[in-house]
């Protein structure tokens, strides 16, 4: 087909070990610590000899606040790739990003030329504290690089209520042009989850990314104070009962390895199939990420995977993305869009425009404010 493919879940950022838009290196470095801490995707290794260590150093496990970091770790933005820290005179690390990442930047200019050769139209910048509060360089990459870039916005979650939060929100909406919001709920982790972010005291923030017409890109962990899951989904029914016109996209789309049995049965809970039932929620088709360290390309449990719930809630609400750069510690760039594109054999061309397309850009088709 002549589709222009929109991939709903990209990232762009400049050195990581600098401050990145945060106030300074040191505030950052408190987010990357957090986000390595929750990270389980890749393992912990021993760096004289690459062992794989399951001992959790970075946080205490029983404290989720900022007190609760491991000040003893001399916890580092490495090289290649990796986040490093030190223990009883050991060194570890983890290969968070492709080995490829030199200086640990993601420049758009060498993102738009991965997105010219795999195919790829648009790209809807997501952010996240472990790169930075990237507004402004989003902003800067859509001016240099015209009809490329979506950028989203982010504010720091465990005090968006407060008016400083709401007045960087409509900074970066009014002046850099932000379309979206990025919401992870492990941001919590500065106000050691209290209160959590459905507490009607973050009323008059979400009311008023109701008012700017932006939808919601949300990062849940699965495991946090916040609960699993299931737990989080609740979370977000209630705001959706409270802001009946907020879209909400699904990060990393629903995860169904949680939930999949010895047969690659799915069985959602209630509350999951309530939420991606509703028109308000869309759910990224993104797979690699996941899977990438446990099945080799093209990720058949993928196509079990989701064959299952696109029979049960059909093509309008997927939007395909590929989390790059990230992704490429497993597979390319394109090969995070064939798995699906070539091996889904039960999507047509209705559907493939719609999943790879379509989806993604009606979630910036503003609504009426209420």
């Amino acid at each position: 087909m002549d589709l222009q493919i929109v991939d709903c879940h990209c990232h762009i950022f400049p050195p990581l070990a600098g401050a990145c838009g945060f106030p300074d290196a040191a505030t950052h470095l408190l987010h990357q610590q957090r986000a390595m801490h929750m990270h389980g995707n890749q393992p912990y290794r021993r760096l004289r000899d690459d062992v794989v260590t399951t001992e959790r150093m970075l946080w205490q496990g029983d404290d989720p606040s900022e007190a609760g970091r491991a000040t003893d770790a001399n916890f580092a933005v490495g090289r290649c790739g990796r986040f490093e820290w030190e223990k009883a005179n050991e060194r570890y690390y983890v290969q968070f990003l492709p080995p490829h990442m030199q200086d640990m930047s993601s420049p758009a200019e060498v993102i738009v030329a991965g997105m010219d050769y795999a195919g790829i139209a648009v790209s809807i910048l997501q952010n996240d504290h472990i790169y930075g509060n990237l507004a402004e360089d989003f902003s800067a990459a859509a001016a240099r690089y015209p009809g490329r870039f979506i950028g989203l916005a982010q504010v720091e979650e465990a005090f968006a209520y407060r008016d400083e939060q709401l007045a960087a929100l409509h900074n970066q909406v009014a002046r850099l042009g932000m379309a979206g919001l990025y919401f992870t709920t492990t941001g919590l982790f500065r106000s050691g989850y209290r209160p959590l972010h459905d507490d009607h005291i973050y009323d008059p923030f979400w009311r008023t990314v109701e008012q700017l017409g932006l939808p919601v890109f949300w990062v849940q962990s699965a495991n946090s104070p916040v609960g699993d899951y299931a737990d989080e989904m609740t979370c977000l029914l209630r705001l959706m009962e409270r802001f009946p016109t907020l879209r909400h996209v699904l990060v990393h789309g629903v995860p169904t390895g949680l939930y999949a049995d010895a047969a690659e049965r799915i069985t959602l809970p209630d509350i999951v199939d309530q939420v991606m039932r509703s028109d308000q929620v869309t759910s990224e088709l993104l797979y690699p990420i996941g899977l990438g360290g446990r099945q080799n390309y093209p990720y058949p449990r993928a196509a079990l995977h989701f064959r299952q719930l696109f029979d049960r809630y059909g093509p309008g609400k997927f939007a395909w993305g590929s989390d790059m750069p990230n992704v490429e510690r497993y597979c390319t760039y394109r090969q995070s869009l064939t798995y699906a594109w070539d091996y889904f054999d039960f999507l047509d061309d209705g559907a493939r425009r719609k999943i790879f397309r379509e989806n993604a850009l009606a979630l910036f088709d503003k609504p009426a404010s209420p």
